[in-house]
């Protein structure tokens, strides 16, 4: 058994298979009095942005902290 690690396998530039390059979510569309849309809890508006989640208060259903990413999460 071998204890080097693996080799990246390289991508032909002629590949049809392109590896996308990962982005990792971000908050950075978001700031503080923004209106914003959840499916799980209707319309809001931001109160706190952090670079991991985004406080929203969503009125009668309360602040709750929505994390970077999260589907179905978006400024109206």
């Amino acid at each position: 058994m071998s204890s080097r690690p693996r080799a990246r396998a390289r991508t032909l530039a002629t590949s049809p298979f392109v590896r996308e390059e990962v982005v990792p979510p971000s908050t950075d569309e978001f700031t503080v009095g923004d209106r914003v849309t959840l499916d799980s809890w209707g319309t809001g508006r931001v109160t706190q942005v952090t670079p991991e989640a985004v406080m929203v208060d969503f009125g009668a259903a309360g602040m709750r902290r929505i994390p970077a990413g999260t589907k179905g999460f978006s400024r109206l």
